[in-house]
């Protein structure tokens, strides 16, 4: 198919993950001779982010879920823009997009969805999910199973793997100068998370198996890079478990690449993960993976290949599969070489041409 005009929408005002797709999105559909445009909240990092790349970007304030004056404005962009596709990315987005596309019916209409619950049993989501859609993307075959269960026809969704630039990764780079511009010792052993600070990222697990694991490997470090809502909450917990400056919580970082080149193993604790980019960044950056073994995680991270998996919600398991990688380097190094080798089938650019091939397929239903 010739080349396809695209609005985006997007609710959110945080960078994270869903955000980082979209971009990565855009960037490759401009690339390939399409026209990609977002639609999302004013002061959003989306917006900033995607005009100072010179891409297309509405901004639309998105307050709420019963937002009329947003639904009349993305009614508006489907009548001056005339996309071909609307792609919704977020709940709420979903939810103003659908409005929109009652009111100014047209474009082809898709929307991922990036978490592994079912869908809220309420009425109000029931007659969302129940409005129509030419196609559902889940991101992995846990978001799948979790929509299944929820009620949706699984010949409606469509799964296409979140993906990353692997580009950043491929550079040479000195590791022993990074770990030194940090601040790390020679003999410490750096565990890195990087998460939003969220209930279901679940850093008061990890927390706890800090404190499990520097007790007996008091050469470890934890840093956690993400900032969000758990902030403060995670601060007492901090203190009250006397974790000290071996564990810190770094906020919102812009050198993630060089926190990954740096540490010599990845964690992740959530107890809820659609998928999970940051895990393939730390893959691609050649680092073993310890993470729960809830929904997309395990299509990511291969049991005893590329890292260890244990339950969600287990900060004594948590910390013993951290023990054990710090006590075995080499095994260390084989994960984390097929880690790389592992990551490459999550490149945002087949993400990208898969996610055409849903377009195509949805642009045909509505002709």
């Amino acid at each position: 198919m010739s080349r396809l005009r695209i609005l985006h929408v997007d609710s959110e005002r945080t960078w994270r993950g869903g955000e980082r797709q979209v971009l990565e999105l855009m960037r490759r559909q401009r690339a390939r001779g399409d026209e990609p445009h977002v639609a999302a909240p004013r002061g959003s990092a989306l917006l900033s982010r995607a005009s100072s790349e010179g891409l297309s970007a509405h901004a639309v304030p998105m307050r709420g879920t019963w937002d009329l004056g947003s639904v009349l404005a993305l009614a508006g962009l489907h009548r001056s823009l005339r996309p071909d596709v609307v792609h919704w990315h977020a709940a709420r987005a979903h939810a103003l997009g659908a409005m929109a596309a009652l009111a100014s019916p047209g474009p082809a209409r898709v929307l991922s969805r990036r978490v592994d619950f079912p869908v809220r049993g309420s009425l109000g989501s029931r007659a969302l999910y129940g409005l129509r859609r030419e196609a559902t993307i889940a991101i992995s075959d846990g978001v799948r199973d979790a929509l299944v269960r929820s009620g949706l026809d699984p010949a409606s969704i469509r799964v296409v793997r979140s993906g990353i630039d692997l580009s950043p990764y491929e550079a040479p780079f000195d590791r022993d100068a990074i770990r030194a511009r940090l601040g790390t010792l020679p003999g410490d052993f750096l565990v890195l998370q990087v998460a939003a600070l969220a209930p279901h990222k679940s850093q008061r697990d990890l927390l706890l198996a800090a404190r499990i694991v520097l007790d007996r490997h008091p050469e470890a470090l934890f840093w956690i890079a993400g900032e969000g809502m758990l902030r403060d909450e995670l601060e007492e917990q901090h203190q009250a478990l006397h974790l000290g400056d071996r564990v810190r919580l770094l906020g919102f970082r812009d050198d993630v690449p060089d926190l990954l080149r740096a540490a010599d193993l990845f964690c992740v604790s959530s107890y809820l993960e659609g998928m999970g980019t940051s895990t393939l960044d730390a893959m691609a950056a050649g680092l073993p993976v310890v993470a729960t073994n809830v929904g997309g995680i395990p299509e990511i991270v291969e049991e005893r290949a590329t890292g260890l998996l244990v339950p969600p919600r287990d900060p004594a398991a948590l910390a013993e599969a951290v023990l054990a990688l710090a006590g075995d380097p080499a095994l260390r190094v084989t994960m984390g070489g097929r880690a790389r080798e592992r990551v490459r089938a999550f490149s945002a650019d087949r993400t990208e041409e898969e996610t055409r091939a849903v377009y195509v397929e949805a642009i045909r239903a509505v002709d």
